[in-house]
């Protein structure tokens, strides 16, 4: 058995995935390996089908980058770096694709694939290092199929962790020889990686330095001049590996700000009894309730469950780990136990988020490259799979030396605890319909929009059926989203409205498919039906002259009235202490809030603007731990508060991001872009109704209000392209202190209104003094995050009022 040990792992652990997956073996064109469609499984295959095709069709685009041009979000660039590229893996299944044409096909092959590939990597390095065949059946197996794998079936970019082995071994072979040939070797396994798996190349690269440094300082060659240049030479050579791929997601993060903040992270973080929970499919513990919460069990939401909330490693696994530590962690095998130790622990504390070691992951965030684009710190769960990993296989190595059935059987234990239950498989998805036949074979390029327009994984199906075609799209769901998709999102849900016709014309909208024939009341319309399958219909939009001038913009309530008279001027300067509950009683201070008005500067483009308003905020230094913010607002407006240009440079940790909208009433459109506030004026035009501020200058506005008592008052509010209603009801007079005196004031009561509710609406209430300023003296702002409170602590009134 010992003479071929690399045919013996292949055969178990081959067996191993088709045992662990079933019945996906069986059926690998008609299932899609995941337990549900729509959603991440079919991103995941709308990205790989794109890869295979842009591969077999146009090559060069993947060696130049276009490929990265993917037609989804349309009309956003890059949008394949919006999420995981997994052109690796399609580089691998490409010769599959041109032999079956099946994006199905190579995406079971790829997850198949990856379980298989991860165990064998494992072996390789525990085989390396310990030189026992069952200690390295073992710590593959872990490393291949605990049960993370099955928790993340819907994640395919998540399988890909068969390099991080590779270059552990290669990593301990050039701490042993300081050959360069292992530095070679050593950045190619890191590169390859980063390539395989974005996600998966930060935790790695997070891996190897604690694993590197624990293993220079245990065998004394931390020092080591020689041992430090071929570290160098390993770092240049992964840098050109991942080069190519990694400057599309620089230039996305620098127009587009793509950057979780330390509270997003914390959102999914893990806590030490996630370590404890399986997923449903394993057979021992998920099926039987023994580690799965009661809520789940009945088929109800628990808190924090979920995939990156299952972390079980198995009871053999964590023995063997916590035996093999104890007792040779002080013995001769001590200079490679101890990186496998310093890697389990800090992937804990790791995984537990900015909640856990707070300084600690702050800084990480801070100062390393990539820390700032992860969603789910959970994940570093793996890196605790990792050394337990390599752990269990130290402790079998020892086990084997007195008592190798032992050994043998408790490999054969763990093989049991990772076993699944046959997983619920979802059907593969259409990648050839009659509406992708259609849209592939009409003449001429154009661009398309599937209705029902959605936020989320409803575009998904339409993200399958487009790979028939390959036009771009207007839907999209990935990791991240354009800026503007929420405000046209909004928009289209009134299709086939005047404002609906003329954004999508705006948007240099061809194609039209609708889930039913649209009832047009109106004559003059540019839609034009061209094809009928089922309940589904395209359309075309076809425009003239004569068109464009009778179809008017949809009826929209009247403008507000111009404000008669206006209660600050130029030189006013307001500041708050901003108070945070977070739904409880106890407030605390979050930061300072400074409103100023000022003279606009002397700019061509800006010449007939009056006011410049302006807004900054700035977090406690105890909310930056989790959320550090130094955000700037202002907006210029005519004397009638109607506004040209809002900008917002947003500084929130390493999230940085300017954004501009510039508003022409005149053609009642809004352009929204990323970027410079140049760039907005030929940016994407989306509605804008009659009398439409942004939120600076209606704040603004609502100061002007008379504040009768048991007046309403609604103010139409554009969102950096998103439609929304503010409306204001005056209350009676109250007596309230604020700047250490008794003031009288009106209250204001406040409620936002979307044209899409997704979550519930935020509320405010206003105290505004009844004197001829206007003064907002508190401010209580109750979201479904919590409750805020803004207190006036300054106030410096223009000068002559």
């Amino acid at each position: 058995m010992s003479r071929h040990p690399w045919r013996l792992a292949v055969l178990v652990y081959a067996a191993a995935t088709i045992l662990y997956t079933w019945p996906l073996a069986t059926a690998p064109t008609r299932l899609l390996g995941a337990p549900q469609g729509a959603g991440d499984p079919y991103l995941n295959a709308w990205i790989l089908g794109w890869d295979l095709d842009t591969l077999v069709s146009a090559p060069l685009d993947v060696v130049s980058g276009r490929v990265f041009d993917a037609n989804i979000f349309y009309p956003a660039q890059k949008t394949l770096a919006y999420s995981d590229h997994l052109l690796l893996p399609a580089l691998v299944t490409a010769p599959v694709y041109l032999l079956s044409g099946s994006v199905v096909l190579c995406y079971n092959l790829v997850l198949l694939g990856s379980l298989l590939a991860s165990a064998l990597a494992m072996f390789a390095l525990a085989r390396g290092l310990t030189g026992s065949l069952v200690a390295s059946l073992g710590a593959g197996l872990v490393w291949g199929f605990w049960p993370f794998h099955t928790a993340h079936l819907i994640h395919l970019q998540l399988q890909g962790m068969y390099f991080l082995p590779l270059a552990f071994l290669f990593l301990h072979r050039l701490v042993a020889t300081t050959r360069r040939r292992e530095a070679v070797w050593l950045g190619v396994a890191v590169g390859l990686q980063a390539v395989a798996s974005v996600y998966i190349g930060v935790i790695a690269a997070v891996a190897l330095v604690i694993g590197g440094v624990t293993l220079g300082v245990a065998v004394g060659r931390w020092r080591s001049g020689v041992l430090l240049r071929r570290v160098l030479l390993a770092m240049v050579v992964a840098g050109a590996i991942v080069a190519p791929c990694a400057w599309p997601y620089l230039d996305v993060q620098r127009k587009e700000g793509f950057v979780r903040t330390l509270y997003q992270a914390g959102l999914n973080a893990a806590e030490p009894v996630h370590y404890l929970r399986v997923p449903p499919d394993n057979a021992v513990y998920g099926r039987t309730g023994l580690l799965r919460p009661a809520a789940q069990m009945a088929g109800r939401p628990a808190e924090k469950s979920g995939p990156e909330r299952e972390l079980f490693v198995g009871v053999v696994t964590a023995l063997l780990a916590v035996g093999a530590t104890w007792q040779l962690g002080w013995r001769q095998r001590r200079r490679v136990i101890w990186p496998f130790v310093a890697i389990a622990t800090a992937g804990f504390v790791l995984s537990i988020g900015p909640d856990g070691v707070r300084p600690l992951y702050a800084w990480l965030y801070d100062h390393v490259f990539g820390f700032q684009a992860i969603r789910a710190p959970a994940r570093f769960g793996m890196l605790v799979a990792f050394g337990c990993a390599g752990l269990a296989g130290f402790g079998l190595a020892a086990v084997a030396t007195r008592r190798p059935r032992l050994a043998w059987a408790m490999v054969v234990l763990m093989g049991v605890e990772y076993a699944n239950a046959p997983v619920a498989y979802v059907a593969a998805p259409m990648f050839s319909t009659p509406v992708g036949q259609w849209l592939e074979e009409a003449p001429g390029p154009g661009a398309v929009v599937y209705l029902p327009l959605g936020l989320d994984a409803d575009n998904t199906p339409f993200m399958i059926e487009s790979l028939q075609h390959r036009r771009p799209i207007v839907n999209g769901y990935s990791g991240q989203r354009p800026a503007y998709f929420a405000g046209l999102v909004d928009t289209l849900r009134q299709f086939p409205s005047a404002d609906a016709l003329w954004t999508l014309r705006d948007f240099n909208v061809r194609f039209v498919v609708a889930p039913a024939r649209v009832a047009q009341a109106n004559a003059a319309t540019p839609l034009v039906e061209r094809a009928r399958f089922g309940d589904r219909t395209i359309y075309e939009l076809v425009w003239t002259p004569e068109i464009e001038e009778r179809l008017e913009r949809a009826d929209v309530p009247a403008p507000p009235p111009a404000p008669e008279s206006l209660p600050f001027g130029i030189g006013e300067r307001a500041r708050y202490r901003v108070l945070w509950s977070g739904g409880g009683s106890m407030a605390l201070s979050a930061g300072d809030i400074e409103f100023r008005v000022i003279a606009p500067p002397a700019n061509q483009a800006l010449s007939n603007e009056t006011f410049q308003f302006e807004v900054t905020a700035v977090t406690a230094p105890w909310v930056s731990g989790f959320f550090e913010a130094r955000d700037r607002l202002f907006t210029f407006t005519r004397p009638d508060l109607l506004p040209t240009l809002h900008v917002q440079q947003l500084r929130e940790g390493r999230r940085i991001l300017d954004r501009a909208a510039w508003f022409d009433p005149g053609r009642r459109v809004v352009r929204t872009a990323n970027g410079p506030a140049e760039a907005a004026r030929t940016g994407n035009g989306l509605p804008l109704a009659p009398g439409a501020r942004d939120p600076l200058a209606a704040f603004y506005y609502a100061r002007a209000w008379p504040l009768a008592p048991g007046a309403t008052l609604r103010i139409p509010v554009n969102d950096m392209g998103r439609s929304l209603t503010v409306e204001l009801r005056a209350a009676a007079s109250e007596t309230m202190a604020a700047e250490g005196r008794t003031q009288t004031v009106v209250r204001v009561e406040g409620r936002v209104e979307y044209r899409v509710e997704h979550r519930r609406s935020p509320r405010a209430t206003l105290w505004m003094t009844t004197d001829a300023r206007h003064v907002p003296v508190v401010i209580d702002i109750d979201a479904a995050f919590g409750s805020f409170r803004a207190e006036l602590v300054e106030y410096h009134a223009a000068p002559g009022r």
